[in-house]
């Protein structure tokens, strides 16, 4: 498993048009930032790896967390 670590962003970067998000920022992955998620006020977050395609979508943060770090260590 990997280090994962979800880094704030400012509020005041979130675009007010998109109502749906509560919370973004960026991905790190063993301390090299490796993309961005997102916390929905669906309740839902959900992560952007670069180099793949669409999100990962997850019911908490700590599955989005524990998600990303196994989904790392197999690619």
């Amino acid at each position: 498993m990997h280090d994962i670590k979800l880094e704030h962003n400012d509020d005041m970067a979130l675009d007010p048009a998109d109502p749906a998000l509560v919370m973004r920022g960026s991905l790190f992955i063993d301390g090299h930032e490796a993309g961005c998620w997102e916390a929905r006020r669906d309740g839902t977050w959900a992560a952007h790896l670069r180099h793949e395609r669409g999100w990962i979508v997850e019911p908490s943060r700590a599955a989005l967390v524990e998600r990303l770090a196994n989904f790392h260590s197999d690619h």
